[in-house]
């Protein structure tokens, strides 16, 4: 095979019929490849003995698909034909092979899109990806070929977006927090699974009375009695929407953040600990070494490296960690009794039981924590209490909050990518076109 051809299988189709490559050349930067438009006339302009060729038009500049790490420039241009009867200079209206207004030719063009709109990264560094100008590239997606402008109009004139395509019967609903301090509130379908299809409405704010009015303004009732299930946390403002807006659902806390609250008590006593032996350290002979124990390490070194391991399965648990564990609870039986429970408390929701077997157990599991006599627990069991049905409701399909927080952990490895939320709207615009 010629050089010529394998060049042409890397260009765009149809070119060779119009086209005849007078030059190519290969620099460290880049593969430039000259094209000058196949001397052709017309039927009628053939038949014609005053047309003659007058040269060339100048050459237009194209990037196409990159080789090997370099960009591709293609330098194109036209003939120039003159009539000698009318003493006009023409060229044929040829269709280039780049996008309107742009310097990229169509097909790259139509695969940055593809990828701008699939790949969570900037776009900058999704055009330095292949070998084209980010900020070049960034200003064209925006303002030309995303269509941002029509869509800020129609979809996010009202300050806040929705797809009603997305709602389906298992719904989760959270809030992230997308710059200084900006929080929104994030409606998610389950069965996007992360994907396209996931995200059904971002709304701007947490206050309860706002998100509903906006919600049920948007859907009617039979959408609304669509949703079977909605998770969230024990954040009052999300349990409210959730109730209000979708009233045929049963309202779900996530069984990870009832845990957390009991687990946040329990390091609240190893925080109490540790600054009561700070006070005493601060006390004492400094001429007396500190006491350390069979691991080498002194109780508050212990105590500060234990915060994690009172939060693990003593299966996963390291040796260092065994060891250090078996130390604390030695010389602090509350935290012993305090970790036993919290691992109950895990069992419990591990079971595959039904909401009524589940209370049983909680209310057994409650007077064990009270048992304690540690103020710390008692408004987590007060917490509970109130909480009671949203979560016993976990135990009818052991549903989580598990696919909202990775939404939202998606949504800030992607603020990450961009550098932070420059432009709030057209952020929210990428998020709609990754994940709605």
């Amino acid at each position: 095979m010629k050089t010529a051809d394998a060049i042409w299988m890397c260009l765009p189709e149809g070119l060779d019929e119009l086209f005849e490559m007078v030059r190519f050349e290969r620099t460290e930067q880049s593969y430039d490849i000259w094209l000058d438009e196949k001397k052709k006339l017309s039927d009628e302009d053939y038949r014609n003995p005053n047309i003659v060729a007058r040269g060339y038009t100048d050459y237009v500049t194209i990037q196409d698909y990159p080789m090997r790490g370099r960009p591709v420039f293609l330098h194109m241009r036209k003939n120039k034909w003159w009539d000698k009867q009318t003493n006009e200079i023409f060229s044929y209206n040829l269709e280039l092979p780049n996008e309107e207004g742009t310097r990229l030719s169509a097909e790259f063009v139509a695969f940055f899109n593809m990828k701008v709109e699939t790949t969570a990264l900037s776009i900058k560094h999704i055009a330095q990806m292949h070998c084209v100008n980010g900020k070049y590239f960034a200003d064209l997606y925006r303002n030309k070929l995303s269509g941002y402008a029509e869509w800020c109009k129609n979809e996010l004139c009202c300050g806040f977006y929705f797809n009603g395509a997305n709602i389906g019967p298992y719904m989760s609903l959270d809030e992230t927090c997308l710059s200084n301090g900006e929080v929104w509130t994030f409606l998610t379908n389950k069965d996007g699974h992360g994907g396209r299809g996931t995200l059904a409405a971002a709304i701007p704010g947490t206050k309860s009375d706002e998100i509903i009015s906006i919600l049920v303004g948007a859907m009617g009732k039979s959408l609304r009695r669509r949703v079977r299930e909605v998770t969230c946390d024990l954040s009052p403002s999300m349990m409210l929407i959730a109730a209000e807006v979708f009233y045929n659902a049963h309202v779900v806390n996530d069984r990870f953040h009832v845990q957390q609250v009991y687990n946040e008590a329990v390091d609240e006593i190893r925080v109490d600990i540790r600054r009561k032996l700070i006070a005493e350290d601060n006390s004492r002979d400094k001429s007396e070494p500190p006491v350390t124990y069979s691991n080498g390490e002194t109780m508050r070194q212990i105590l500060a490296r234990s915060k994690h391991t009172l939060m693990m399965a003593q299966n996963k648990w390291t040796d260092t960690q065994r060891h250090r564990a078996n130390i604390l609870f030695k010389y602090y039986p509350i935290l012993k009794a305090a970790y036993s429970l919290a691992m109950e408390l895990r069992k419990i929701f591990n079971a595959k039981i039904s909401p009524t077997k589940a209370m049983g157990r909680m209310n057994k599991w409650y007077e064990k924590v009270m048992a304690l006599g540690n103020n710390n627990f008692r408004s987590v069991i007060k917490t509970f209490r109130n909480h009671a049905p949203t979560i016993l409701n976990y135990f009818r399909r052991r549903a989580t909050n598990a696919s909202a927080e990775a939404f939202n952990s998606k949504v800030k490895i992607f603020r990450s990518q961009m550098r932070g939320v420059r432009d709030r709207d057209f952020f929210i615009f990428r998020l709609v076109k990754l994940y709605a």
